[in-house]
């Protein structure tokens, strides 16, 4: 098993009623079967991620899109962090 730490900011800390977890996977997993686990996990998480404009996910500190997009492969101890777009002034 691989152990992968997520961590929740915005809404979506709001919407899972966490900050920060870890998760366990199948050691070949990929960042689409963590969606899917947390989709198990939160009803309609996936849905909840689809609907916020400009959500960034990293791993491992970058863009999920520059290391593979939903293809990327996790290890332990990797970091996925769920990080809604900050407005204010």
């Amino acid at each position: 098993m691989t152990n992968v730490k997520v961590i929740f900011f915005g809404q979506l800390r709001t919407f899972t009623g966490t900050r920060e977890r870890t998760i366990s996977l199948e050691d070949s997993a990929d960042l689409s079967h963590l969606i899917s686990r947390l989709n198990e996990e939160y009803d309609n998480f996936e849905a909840q991620i689809n609907s916020i404009k400009g959500l960034r996910i990293l791993v491992n500190g970058r863009e999920y899109e520059l290391t593979g997009g939903l293809n990327t492969p996790l290890y332990e101890g990797d970091t996925v962090v769920f990080l809604p777009p900050v407005f204010g002034g």
